[in-house]
């Protein structure tokens, strides 16, 4: 599946003191919304406690998973992508953000904080490949 991501300005600023707030380790977290016409519009974030509380690793936390999805199932929302942050690095995904990949139905973003505003950039990932993918901030 490919659609172009659409994420409303207060939910990426949401995501990004997120990953400034949980430096030096990297955060994680969910986006659902809804795809309709070739778009998926996001309509709500879900922060994920990093269980690996690492700065070159993510492990999101089961508990903080499930209450994600609950809620997101009592609102009719789907997960469009997946997010987390590179401390140090570039956001590019690495041989490990490829081995874990959540699924190849959804944008990976990945938040780099080696510069400052931070940046991010968006991915769709299989096993071994990786491709840019189209989003937007509105």
């Amino acid at each position: 599946m490919s659609f172009r991501l659409v994420i409303p300005q207060t939910l990426h600023d949401e995501m990004i003191v997120q990953a400034l707030r949980e430096a030096p380790n990297e955060c994680c977290g969910l986006f659902a919304g809804v795809v309709r016409d070739g778009k998926a519009r996001v309509e709500r974030i879900y922060p994920l406690v990093n269980a690996a509380a690492s700065p070159v690793l993510y492990e999101s936390d089961p508990r903080s998973m499930l209450d994600a999805y609950r809620d997101m199932t009592a609102r009719g929302l789907d997960v469009v992508a997946v997010y987390h942050s590179h401390p140090t690095s570039a956001p590019v995904p690495s041989k490990t953000d490829l081995e874990r990949n959540y699924s190849e139905d959804v944008v990976n973003l990945i938040v780099s904080l080696a510069q400052s505003p931070p940046l991010v950039r968006g991915w769709w990932l299989t096993a071994t490949e990786y491709r840019e993918a189209a989003w937007e901030v509105a």
